[in-house]
């Protein structure tokens, strides 16, 4: 099943013992937001400082979602992109500390400047921000159920009239009345009731042309496809080390620790795991309150169908999560077949007694990492995030990596391996205003399940980034009151600008807006072919342009406009990369055919190699002033790996074998990126043709700035029969390994 874009009726998630019958008379605000979630809050808050009134509605009986529902530890990225009310909020968790503890204190500095904090005291901050605003009003414990009207058109345009719940406390069901609508929540329910477009699961590599997209491992001919499938949902599970707060680890109504025996109990057998500690936290950092969080109850494959699923199935779904995590933390805790001495460490362990108090103090929020995601005006995908990071009607700033969890489990040979969308790091990139509104909703605005490929979200999806764009959100729906446009027509100009004034950070460093043309389109052999390098919007201006017009990392010219003929028939690599005057740079890699065009180059990404022995990914430096060079930065082909040389670890192999469409011969290339730790010995073995080549390569000195270096010619047969592998055999370095590339260049 590949992933869906899907138009649904208005649905209906209500429980079966709650009937709209019951209703009250409808609940009127100006903006009405669905969903307590970061997002939500910051919403509501935005909205009604501008003096709007706001009907917070929320699904929990406590506002925060995740952030107050067990996260502890927020995942920020950069640090410096954090503005508006998402920097307010994380400014008072330090306040608090502060304020209680003193600046002096472990638990001021355990708190790392907002990052760090229990859940009671985040619950605490976003109550303390919405009480500011006498303008909110909060609904808890409400699930979606519909839209009112059915959903049609209102003068001429379509448009929400009315939210519908099941107020699951009062067992009656609501109806909220607003002018603008903002679907804040973790599964975008009023979003798809609306009738907006939207998909579950990955796009396929081809969809948008995005180099990490679809399935990343198992068989060669279903990589890259797109399929229904979202990253492992978990609960984060707040425990503490702290003994007279903490209770132990109840027994759940449904204990399996069937799962468990092979993987966390063997290890605890055989003595590589000491303690609770080694499976669950971070201890090596004392957190507030001796509480951590253990993010480790991820189980792939068994979220299907929530964002989809009506209440019921949701529950059971949750129910069935929340089982295997709290059977887990029994079973390292009581089971009899574990060594006496790990289970008396364990029961220093257990669920702080100042948390969740009303839901047997273990999480009351699922967290759902994605489920639907909007296909709306504007849809972010991964060139976003590694080419065109700037945009004209940029609302927030993202700069977290592009972070999946597991997704499913493929079978290799007797073993199952997890397999997700490749890490790679990114730079600062802006989210556009365009990604929040639907194509056609007029008073809609969509947060958290914004408009954004699967690639893009797994960066976007950071709690920090949804307050940031919440808070945008609620701006937005103030404008859209106050001259009453749809929130598509807008004065983005003038979002920004109120955005700005309220301490939002916009434009927080991009690379250079370049676009590489050529004329004629597809040249003749021999033909001039004129290269040019046409700027966008450059914060600074170029200081260099240099380009390689055979894709092995050779600089065949300088300069905004070069002139090249080509000798050869074949679909050429060609590549430019632009620095300008603050260091920033852009490498843009396209294809040029000349001639017939039955010849090409063959680029074979690292991550569909043969990898064997421990491999650990690296990440580029994220500062911008600093020149960079890792492909994936710029156009892939995969992330970068390094290992650590031979003797601190075991030994390791990459082993690439292409399907080569011709016979003939070959520049065979290495991508990489040059670094001091790096070997100046990496052994690299080729098989060609004619017999077996054994060379080494030094990869600590830098010879080009593109991305890939040659090593030789080598004439190789059509198909596989020939190799490129590369061991850490003898190396004076770690060495680093991000693709090769076999380079058509005759017969």
């Amino acid at each position: 099943m590949h992933s869906k874009l899907a138009l649904l009726a208005s649905i209906a998630l209500a429980s079966s013992s709650i009937h709209a019958a019951d209703a009250p008379p409808p609940e009127k605000a100006e903006v009405v937001v669905y969903g307590g979630t970061p997002a939500g809050v910051m919403a509501a808050i935005a909205a009604a400082k501008h003096g709007h009134t706001v009907a917070l509605v929320d699904i929990n009986a406590h506002v925060g979602g995740v952030v107050s529902g067990g996260l502890v530890a927020s995942d920020m990225g950069d640090r410096e992109t954090i503005g508006g009310l998402s920097k307010d909020f994380f400014t008072r968790i330090v306040k608090f500390y502060t304020d209680k503890y003193g600046a002096d204190s472990k638990e001021f500095k355990a708190c790392r400047n907002g990052a760090t904090f229990e859940p009671h005291v985040a619950e605490l901050i976003f109550e303390q921000m919405l009480k500011e605003q006498p303008g909110i009003k909060v609904w808890r414990n409400c699930r979606y159920r519909g839209v009112l009207p059915e959903f049609g058109r209102v003068e001429g345009s379509d448009r929400i009239t009315g939210l519908i719940v099941d107020d699951m406390a009062a067992k009656i069901t609501r109806t909220f009345s607003g002018d603008v609508f903002i679907d804040a929540s973790y599964e975008g329910d009023l979003m798809a009731g609306a009738h907006v477009p939207y998909r579950v699961g990955r796009e396929a590599r081809a969809e948008y042309g995005e180099t990490l997209a679809g399935v990343s491992m198992g068989p060669k001919e279903q990589r890259g496809m797109g399929d229904h499938r979202t990253m492992a949902y978990n609960y984060r599970v707040t425990v503490t080390s702290d003994t007279a707060n903490r209770v132990l680890f109840p027994k759940p109504a449904h204990y399996d620790p069937t799962p468990f025996i092979a993987t966390h109990g063997k290890r605890i057998k055989e003595g590589r795991a000491q303690g609770f500690g080694d499976f669950f936290t971070t201890i090596d950092k004392w957190h507030p309150g001796y509480k951590y969080d253990a993010n480790w109850f991820d189980w792939p494959g068994n979220s299907e169908g929530y964002a989809e699923g009506d209440w019921e199935l949701r529950d059971r779904i949750a129910a069935r999560i929340r089982d295997r995590a709290q059977s887990l933390l029994y079973y390292v805790q009581n089971d009899p077949e574990l060594p006496e001495a790990f289970r008396a460490e364990s029961h220093k362990w257990g669920l702080p007694k100042d948390e969740f108090p009303d839901s047997g103090h273990f999480p009351f929020q699922l967290y759902v990492r994605e489920a639907r995601r909007m296909v709306g005006a504007y849809v972010l995908h991964e060139q976003d995030l590694t080419q065109d990071r700037w945009k004209a009607d940029g609302i927030a700033t993202g700069s977290y990596g592009i972070d999946c969890h597991t997704v499913q489990f493929l079978r290799e040979g007797e073993r199952l391996v997890p397999e997700h969308t490749r890490h790679v790091a990114c730079n600062n990139y802006d989210i556009p205003y365009r990604s929040l509104t639907p194509p056609d909703v007029v008073n809609l605005l969509v947060p958290v399940c914004c408009s954004a490929t699967h690639i893009a979200y797994c960066s976007l999806r950071m709690e920090p980034v949804y307050m940031m764009l919440g808070h945008a959100a609620g701006d937005a729906a103030h404008l859209t009151l106050t001259t009453k446009k749809s929130v598509q027509d807008i004065d983005v100009k003038a979002l920004r600008e109120l955005l700005l004034a309220e301490g939002s950070v916009l434009d927080c460093g991009y690379q250079p807006q370049v676009k590489l043309t050529w004329t004629p389109k597809h040249p003749k052999l021999g033909e001039k072919v004129i290269f040019k390098a046409v700027s966008g919007t450059l914060k600074d201006p170029l200081k260099q342009i240099v380009w390689d017009f055979d894709g092995t990392g050779k600089v065949g010219g300088e300069g905004e406009r070069v002139v090249r003929s080509f000798d050869l028939e074949k679909v050429h690599t060609v590549s430019l990369l632009v620095t300008d005057a603050a260091g920033r740079k852009r490498l843009l890699t396209t294809e040029v055919p000349v001639g017939s065009a039955e010849a090409r180059d063959i680029t074979m990404d690292e991550f569909d190699a043969e990898m064997s022995g421990r491999w650990n990914g690296t990440l580029p430096d994220m500062l911008l002033t600093k020149p960079l060079r890792f492909s994936d930065v710029f156009t892939g082909p995969g992330t970068h790996r390094d290992v650590l040389m031979k003797g601190k670890v075991s030994p390791v192999r990459a082993h690439f074998q292409p399907t080569l469409p011709l016979t003939g011969r070959y520049q065979v290339c290495i991508g990489f990126r040059p670094s001091k730790a790096l070997a100046t010995n990496t052994p690299i073995t080729i098989k060609h043709a004619s017999g077996t080549a054994k060379l080494t390569l030094d990869q600590r000195t830098e010879t080009t700035p593109f991305a890939f270096v040659p090593i030789g010619e080598f004439t190789f047969k059509a198909g596989d029969s020939g190799f490129v592998e590369m061991t850490n055999g003898g190396a004076d370095g770690r060495i680093g390994i991000d693709g090769v590339r076999w380079v058509w260049i005759g017969e």
